[in-house]
C-alpha cells in the first residue's frame, strides 16, 4: 500500500497539478508470509536449531519462533532464538573452530546460563574453521554443522536478524569473496589478458563475451576451491597467532634467502655460506625440529598429526625447503584441511539465496549486516535523544534520569545483557540507538516499588520500569532482571 501511494504521488508530480494522470496498471505487492514454530528452551536448543534451519532452508517466508510454556511471541523470542543458536555454534566440543587447549579462558554466558571455562571458543582474532583430515568421521560431522551454519547465516540476513557471532575477518573474506568483489577481479583479469590494440578494436566486446563464456565452461571442470587465493599468511597470524607468528618469522628467512640469491655481487660459494648461516632467534632452521606434519592445537579434533606433504611427513625442514614448508602449511590450514567444511557452508547458504550476492560487500559490511554493533556504547546524549519516556515518565522525571545515569555507567557486558533483555538481541543495528526501531520506550510500572523488577515487551522495545527510590536500587533490580532467562518478566 505504501509503495502504491508513493508511486501515485510521484506520478502526480511529473504530470503537474493541472494534468490528468494517464491510465496505469494497478501496482500491488503482497505481504511476505510468516511461519511460526515452537521450540523448548534448554540444553537441546542447538539440536532444535539444526532441525528448524534444515526445515526452513528453502522457504522464502520469514521465520518466527516461540518458546514452549512462555508467554512471549513475535520479534523478541525470535531474536533470542537466533542469539541462543549463535551461542551454541561457538561450542568448543563441536570441533568446528580453531581453538587451543593451552589458552586460559573464563566462564561465559551465551544466553543459556554460565558455562565452565573452555566451553566456548573465545579467540581475539575471531572464529575460523579448524583444518581436519577430510576422510575422518569428525570432518563428516563437522561439515554437516557447517551446512546448517550456512543456512543460519543466510536466514539471518534474509529475515533481517542480528546475531552476536564473532566471526574472524578471514572467515568474512570467504563469505564475500575477499576485500574486492569477485566479479571485479574476474573482469579486471579478462581485460588484462589482451593487448591495448585488441581492446580498442570495435569487435572487442563481442570477442570478450565469447571468451568469457568459454572460460566459464572450462572452469566448471577444474578442481579449484571457490575461495582459492583469498587468504594469506597475514590472515593466519590473526586466526592462529602462535602458528602464524612462527611462519611469519620463517618467511622473513625466506626473504633474506631470496635477497642473497639475487645479489649478483656474490659468488656461489659466498651465497651458500650466507644462506646456511641464516638463523631464527639464534637457532638454525635444521635445529628447530620441524617436519612436514601439522599438529592441531586441541585434542577435540580427534587426530594428532597429518602429513602436509603426502608421503613425506617426516621429512625435516631446512633452510633449503623452507618455502615449500610454509606454502604447504598455508595450503593445509586454508584449503585442503577445510575443503569439505567450506563447501558444505556454501551449499547450505545457497539453499536460502546465492552466496555470490555478498560479493558486493566488504568483510566489515557483511559483519555489520550479520552482527550489528557488537560493542554497543550509550552516551547520555544518545539516550536522551533516542529513548522515549512515556506514561508516567518524561525526560525531566527523576526516575527516568536515574535510569539514564545507570545506563551510562554500565560495563560492556552489562550493556549487552540490557539490550538482550529489552530487545531480544545483544547487539545494536548499524548506527546504534539512532537506528533501533521501534525506539526504546520507558514507561512507569504502576503499583510497583523498590521490591519489584522491571519487565519488558521485547517486540516493541517497551520497558516497564518502577520508580525506584535510588540509583543503587534501580541498578540492582535492572541487572537482576537482565539475568532472568525466558519471557516471564513481561
Amino acid at each position: 500500500v505504501w509503495l502504491q501511494q508513493q508511486r501515485e504521488l510521484e506520478q502526480r508530480g511529473r504530470n503537474g497539478p493541472g494534468l490528468r494522470a494517464p491510465e496505469q496498471h494497478e501496482f500491488r505487492i503482497g505481504r511476505i508470509k510468516h511461519e511460526r514454530v515452537k521450540v523448548p528452551r534448554g540444553e537441546q536448543i542447538l539440536n532444535w536449531g539444526v532441525n528448524v534451519m534444515r526445515l526452513h532452508a528453502d522457504r522464502k517466508s520469514i521465520l518466527e519462533v516461540e518458546f514452549i510454556d512462555e508467554e512471549g511471541t513475535g520479534l523478541g523470542p525470535t531474536l533470542e532464538f537466533f542469539a541462543l543458536v549463535a551461542g551454541e555454534f561457538q561450542r568448543a566440543d563441536l570441533a568446528m573452530w580453531l581453538s587451543d587447549d593451552s589458552e586460559v579462558s573464563v566462564g561465559q554466558d551465551m544466553g543459556g546460563g554460565e558455562k565452565a571455562p573452555g566451553y566456548y571458543v573465545l579467540r581475539a582474532g575471531g572464529l575460523f574453521p579448524a583444518p581436519l583430515p577430510q576422510d575422518s568421521a569428525v570432518c563428516s560431522r563437522v561439515s554437516g554443522m557447517f551446512y546448517v551454519l550456512g543456512v543460519f547465516l543466510a536466514k539471518t540476513l534474509q529475515d533481517s536478524r542480528l546475531v552476536d557471532l564473532p566471526l574472524s575477518p578471514a572467515f568474512l573474506k570467504l563469505l564475500c569473496g575477499g576485500e574486492v568483489s569477485g566479479c571485479v577481479r574476474e573482469s579486471s583479469t579478462i581485460v588484462t589478458m589482451y593487448s591495448p590494440e585488441l581492446l580498442e578494436d570495435v569487435m572487442t566486446s563481442s570477442l570478450l563475451s565469447v571468451v568469457s563464456e568459454e572460460s566459464e565452461e572450462q572452469s566448471t571442470y577444474r578442481d579449484v576451491p571457490w575461495w582459492q587465493g583469498l587468504l594469506e599468511l597475514e590472515d593466519l597470524e590473526l586466526v592462529d597467532p602462535g602458528r602464524g607468528g612462527v611462519l611469519t618469522k620463517l618467511q622473513g628467512l625466506v626473504t633474506k634467502k631470496s635477497q642473497i640469491m639475487s645479489d649478483e655481487a656474490l659468488d656461489d660459494d659466498t651465497k651458500a655460506e650466507m644462506i646456511n648461516s641464516l638463523e631464527l632467534d639464534g637457532c638454525p632452521v635444521e635445529d628447530l625440529g620441524l617436519t612436514f606434519q601439522y599438529s592441531p592445537s586441541s585434542a577435540v579434533y580427534g587426530y594428532q598429526t597429518v602429513d602436509i606433504k603426502p608421503g613425506c611427513g617426516e621429512e625435516a625442514v631446512t633452510i633449503h625447503n623452507l618455502e615449500e614448508y610454509i606454502d604447504r602449511s598455508l595450503d593445509w590450514v586454508f584449503v585442503r584441511g577445510v575443503r569439505q567444511q567450506l563447501d558444505a557452508l556454501r551449499q547450505g547458504f545457497n539453499t536460502v539465496f546465492p552466496l555470490d550476492k555478498l560479493g558486493a560487500f566488504t568483510p566489515n559490511e557483511v559483519r555489520t549486516m550479520l552482527c550489528g554493533d557488537q560493542d554497543p556504547v550509550f552516551t547520555r546524549e544518545e539516550i536522551m535523544k533516542y529513548t522515549e519516556p512515556k506514561l508516567g515518565y518524561s525526560k525531566e522525571s527523576p526516575g527516568f534520569l536515574r535510569f539514564v545515569n545507570v545506563l551510562v555507567e554500565m560495563t560492556g557486558s552489562e550493556r549487552k545483557a540490557f539490550l538482550q533483555f529489552t530487545t531480544g538481541c545483544s547487539s545494536l543495528p548499524p548506527g546504534g540507538l539512532a537506528n533501533l526501531h521501534p525506539r526504546l520506550t520507558v514507561v512507569r510500572k504502576i503499583d510497583a516499588g523498590d521490591g519489584s523488577f522491571p519487565s519488558v515487551n521485547t517486540c516493541v522495545h517497551y520497558l516497564k520500569l518502577p520508580d525506584y527510590s535510588s540509583e543503587e536500587v534501580l541498578r540492582e533490580r535492572l541487572l537482576a532482571a537482565t539475568n532472568e532467562k525466558g519471557f516471564h518478566l513481561n
